[in-house]
């Protein structure tokens, strides 16, 4: 039976069983990575936490803290780990969110698991959509004045690089990191 004192005891109730509350609630409702409670959209809280710059994923019921409340975000990716590998499956790594920044972006600002996101970035290597980012990163690296070599010409490379496509998985996310 729910009760009042279940939903304000952190310790006596997890997440899966916050979710499974909000489903059967007549409102619909979110998980407050902040408070760790499930609050109604369009509430108080939900309009607070927007206006601080949380972003509501309506497609996949997240609501994802913005990158100055960083241990937050952290919490929340851990939280959705496994959401992330179902979202990944079906649709992306690079899916925007709201049309704003990809799950990946987020990923990488939170300084997420490499070991996590480079298994993330080979389910889904071969995709067109994942192949035109790979490109999109070397293309930016090779012609970035900070990085790129002087003495060589950044076309010249990027269509070695790209025709004998060496570069995996580990090696585009070290690219991504030092561009982002």
């Amino acid at each position: 039976m729910y009760t009042q004192e279940t939903e304000y005891n952190k310790e006596t109730i997890t997440a899966k069983e916050l979710f499974k509350l909000a489903r059967r609630s007549k409102k619909p409702k979110i998980y407050n990575p902040r408070t760790n409670r499930m609050i109604a959209i369009n509430g108080p809280a939900y309009n607070q936490l927007l206006h601080d710059e949380y972003i509501h994923w309506r497609e996949e019921r997240l609501l994802i803290p913005p990158f100055n409340e960083m241990p937050i975000l952290r919490k929340c990716l851990s939280f959705a780990s496994n959401k992330i590998w179902d979202i990944v499956a079906e649709k992306s790594l690079l899916t925007k969110i709201d049309g704003k920044i990809s799950l990946l972006e987020i990923m990488l600002k939170a300084n997420w698991n490499e070991f996590i996101i480079c298994n993330l970035l080979k389910f889904c290597w071969n995709h067109r959509e994942t192949r035109e980012w790979r490109n999109d990163i070397l293309a930016r690296f090779l012609h970035h004045p900070k990085f790129s070599p002087l003495k060589y010409k950044p076309n010249a490379l990027y269509d070695a690089f790209t025709k004998a496509d060496i570069l995996e998985p580990e090696h585009i996310l070290i690219l991504a990191r030092a561009i982002y």
